[in-house]
């Protein structure tokens, strides 16, 4: 009899979820788990499938079980990070809760634009450092700069969290993708939960902006729900593709532009801003600029909604994010110009379990609101 692969064997499996907090520990109906040998456990088996989700197989009665990971920033948050005496050894360890320790090696140590430093270990779980493992990793240190950490006579480069691709930041790069129809991230409709989850926000008829809108599908779902929709994407086929497949009226416009370009004349107009592929398809390093974008372009009180991946993929597109990165982007404060303010106030914020199986465990779904201090 042939042999199956734990993916596939997951897959066919009855698939439970189990949240990661922000310190890395497991939840389960709103508690953090307290045992010690199930947390050492399921952390232990832990891998990333090949969608980027955390996942572990659950041997418990009544099982086996797939069990997705939510977690909330990496699905590994390093504790303390032990430097060999031997400096030049391939592997370090690094601690993690319910006492896991797992080896990785030091050349895969990155960092994000919050200065905070990640590694991925041997099995391909990727680790965010915790404030006091960081400062644990800097204390062993002999010297460091922006770039690269020595310890004794090595000196272990650090590389940018993300590998951006270049040429995705062109029009056309992502017209030849159209052309050819490697489209992975185009469904050939609207997302399937959105008559889900918008009836019951009960929103009145309002000005709708789609940033990315690829070839329409989000946008005419908006548009035949009688609501005024503009829609824009920086690709000449994919705005081409999309007057094809959906036409055009005065509640439904394409516009081929630049979303980080957008007339001053845009400016508050916006009801609502609907973001899904957006976020994940643009550099990480625009990430700021999107989120400036989307608050520019809303009305006071307006809101933006949508849906983000939430996975582990620092190449791209699409890029991958945490939902740590999400809430510091959206909703904590920072400093523009003399004001300290949050962009946006939440509405609501929550994991889908019911998304399409490529998807399912890994999208954020959110409504926020524009916050109007911000200037």
């Amino acid at each position: 009899m042939p042999m199956r692969s734990e993916r596939d064997i997951g897959k066919s499996l009855t698939t439970r979820f189990v949240s990661l907090d922000e310190e890395g520990y497991f939840v389960l109906d709103g508690l953090r788990v307290s045992d010690q040998e199930l947390g050492k456990l399921w952390l232990s088996q832990m891998q990333i499938d090949d969608r980027g989700r955390a996942t572990f197989i659950d041997a418990s009665p009544g099982g086996p079980f797939r069990v997705i990971v939510e977690s909330f920033d990496q699905p590994l948050v390093a504790l303390d990070v032990i430097v060999p005496e031997d400096r030049e050894a391939r592997l370090w360890k690094a601690r993690f809760p319910y006492e896991v320790e797992k080896e990785f090696d030091p050349n895969s140590l990155r960092f994000d634009e919050w200065d905070r430093f990640y590694i991925r270990t041997v099995d391909g779980l990727p680790a965010v450092l915790n404030r006091s493992a960081q400062s644990r990793l800097f204390q062993q240190a002999d010297e460091y700069d922006d770039t690269s950490i020595t310890f004794g006579t090595r000196t272990v480069s650090i590389a940018p969290f993300f590998d951006e691709t270049a040429e995705a930041e062109e029009p056309g790069w992502w017209d030849e993708r159209y052309r050819t129809g490697d489209t992975r991230w185009d469904g050939g409709a609207a997302h399937p939960l959105l008559d889900e989850l918008i009836p019951p926000l009960k929103i009145t008829r309002s000005r709708v902006l789609v940033l990315g809108c690829g070839q329409g599908h989000d946008a005419a779902w908006w548009a035949k729900r009688g609501h005024i929709v503009t829609a824009v994407d920086f690709s000449p086929e994919a705005i081409e593709r999309a007057r094809a497949n959906y036409g055009e009226s005065s509640d439904l416009k394409w516009f081929c532009a630049d979303a980080f370009e957008l007339p001053s004349a845009w400016n508050s107009t916006f009801d609502i801003i609907f973001e899904h592929t957006m976020f994940c398809a643009v550099p990480p390093s625009l990430r700021e600029d999107l989120c400036r974008t989307w608050w520019r372009l809303l009305s006071e009180r307006g809101r933006l909604m949508g849906f983000v991946p939430i996975m582990d993929k620092p190449l791209g597109p699409p890029y991958g994010s945490s939902e740590w990165e999400i809430r510091r982007r959206l909703l904590e404060s920072q400093r523009t110009g003399s004001l300290k303010r949050a962009l946006f106030r939440p509405l609501i914020w929550k994991r889908l379990k019911n998304s399409v199986e490529k998807r399912v465990g890994q999208e954020l779904f959110f409504v926020v609101e524009r916050g109007d201090s911000v200037q």
